[in-house]
């Protein structure tokens, strides 16, 4: 397990104070993905008595395991916020696990691990954490989420401030997040992308669907003044130009699915 020294030799690209976790109220697409989940780990051939969920972000997550025969036990935590959350068992930084190696049969999070500074060292201590023939299954956000946005405040900025300000965070590949697992230990790996398009009526309603999803700004870059209205209404003019049909806007949102085992 990684020590505060070590922890703090990383480069911190996230300010991880400033991470809120949210009940998703419209949870569509976590809701969709935790079925994904599920099915994926129906379609083992293990059964898992001890689960835990990493960076929980709804309450509905028992109620979809429990369909399942496979599982029993589930543990949640996530980092900082239990408002929201029913039963969670742990507050813990997901950089820093509190469990002891060999605890879990199975280890998921659904978008739950994208804020990571240190992705590799994560990755070792969930590694550690499973028993053998342990299974890791996880979602991530993938390249090319929410890219029009991304573009759209790129150029208000440029237009505007005369500057560009990083706004969106940097986002994971399928070969990187492949090539860290099998470092980190695990083999069997699998990784695939699915592409996910939401329909907005304005540039507002994407930035509360971000906000709702936990995925706020948090990039120890960002810029920290008041950002302008303008530069919104100047992104969404952008956006209704280039990336919307019958005055609806598309945002592409991409989701990695990885899993692996333990030896």
């Amino acid at each position: 397990m990684a020590n505060s020294k070590t922890k703090y030799s990383i480069p911190q690209i996230f300010d991880r104070k400033k991470i809120q976790i949210k009940n998703y109220k419209k949870a569509n697409i976590f809701l969709y993905l935790y079925n994904e989940i599920n099915e994926r780990i129906e379609e083992t051939s293990s059964s898992y008595d001890n689960v835990l969920e990493l960076n929980a972000k709804i309450n509905k997550t028992e109620k979809i395991f429990k369909q399942s025969k496979k599982i029993n036990n589930i543990y949640k935590c996530n980092i900082n916020n239990t408002k929201f959350i029913n039963n969670i068992n742990v507050i813990c930084d997901e950089e820093l696990l509190p469990f002891k190696n060999k605890s879990f049969n199975l280890i998921f999070s659904n978008l739950g691990l994208n804020l990571i500074n240190d992705l590799p060292g994560t990755f070792k201590q969930i590694y550690n954490c499973l028993k053998p023939n342990g299974f890791f299954i996880a979602t991530f956000w993938g390249q090319g989420t929410l890219s029009p946005l991304t573009e759209a405040l790129a150029y208000a900025d440029e237009k505007i401030l005369k500057g560009l300000y990083p706004r969106t965070f940097p986002l994971c590949d399928i070969k990187t997040l492949g090539n860290l697992m099998q470092r980190a230990g695990f083999y069997g790996t699998v990784a695939d992308q699915e592409k996910i398009v939401h329909k907005y009526n304005k540039i507002n309603d994407i930035l509360i669907d971000i906000r709702n999803m936990s995925e706020n700004n948090i990039l120890t870059s960002r810029k920290k003044s008041f950002t302008p209205i303008s530069i919104f209404k100047e992104a969404e003019k952008f956006l209704f130009k280039n990336y919307s049909k019958n005055s609806i806007i598309s945002i592409p949102y991409y989701v990695i699915f990885i899993s692996g085992w333990k030896k």
